[in-house]
């Protein structure tokens, strides 16, 4: 059984936090904007994706999670209770239910969803199943690279002989986290994706002035929080890999919907939403076929 007591953090600590997860999100958002600035604008509309006030968006995220960090333990304290989980199955078998609202889950979900609407000619719903799965897929792209160079340690680590102990905050293994689960806490998966799926669908739900959205809305983001708490819950993610991973889902979700509606002509909707989905059979000589013609 894991011991309840953790290591303290340490200023050293923190700063080396800061300053891998800042000089690599700048990286990142660095090459995202100049890669979308070398890109031919389209007559009278910018090509542009990630702008300055993103940037400092992502600046202020970065900055905030890495406060976070000096409540971590004390969070994971409060949240984790290995007796409380003994004595109450029924509410840990409903956070490792919860806990399989992965992005996986999700992107297969959202990718069904808009393959049956372009089947039945329903471009509404194809073009929210699309942006949803759109903001999801990329930025899980993302979170890997990152939680791959990090190698920050989770809550609790499982030794090369199997043992575990508790984790530290600021324990990093650079590059590890791309061979080791135990590596791979930041930002957190599941909580990016089930806020990007639910920041898309409420920004989809504003766009269209869809009835009864003040409430929708609220309860799509509750839901959200549901994995997240859940990984904190499992002992499997500090808060701060929580922040930063709702950040990430909520931006991903607004970012996806906005461009897209604002940028009709984008490249993704004219592949996978402006042309007809059409199935068809055939009966000749050779006998019954069936075809399936996407784009």
């Amino acid at each position: 059984m894991i011991e309840h007591h953790r290591p303290r953090s340490t200023r050293a600590g923190a700063l080396r936090f800061f300053q891998r997860v800042a000089a690599l999100a700048t990286f990142a958002v660095s090459c995202a904007h100049a890669s979308a600035l070398a890109q031919p604008p389209e007559p009278q509309q910018s090509a542009v994706l990630f702008t300055s006030r993103d940037m400092a968006l992502f600046a202020g995220a970065t900055l905030g999670s890495a406060a976070l960090t000096k409540l971590d333990v004390r969070i994971a304290h409060a949240m984790y209770d290995s007796l409380f989980q003994l004595r109450h199955p029924g509410i840990t078998k409903a956070a490792n239910r919860a806990s399989h609202v992965t992005e996986t889950v999700l992107m297969i979900t959202g990718g069904t969803v808009w393959g049956i609407a372009r089947l039945n000619n329903d471009g509404g719903t194809a073009d929210v199943a699309l942006h949803t799965t759109e903001a999801i897929a990329t930025t899980a792209m993302f979170i890997q690279v990152v939680r791959g160079a990090l190698g920050r340690g989770r809550p609790y680590v499982i030794d090369d002989v199997g043992d575990k102990r508790n984790g530290d905050p600021y324990e990093f293994q650079f590059m590890h986290g791309f061979t080791s689960f135990n590596y791979r806490s930041f930002p957190s998966m599941h909580a990016m994706a089930s806020f990007a799926a639910a920041s898309a669908l409420s920004s989809e739900m504003r766009r269209r002035d869809t009835p009864h959205r003040g409430a929708i809305a609220p309860a799509l983001y509750a839901a959200a929080a549901m994995p997240s708490l859940a990984r904190m819950y499992l002992d499997e993610h500090w808060a701060s890999d929580i922040a930063m991973g709702v950040f990430l889902g909520v931006f991903a979700g607004q970012k996806a919907v906005n461009y897209s509606h604002d940028h009709p002509d984008n490249y993704a909707d004219r592949k996978f939403l402006k042309h007809a989905v059409r199935a068809t059979f055939t009966h000749d000589a050779g006998g019954l076929s069936f075809a399936i013609t996407p784009f």
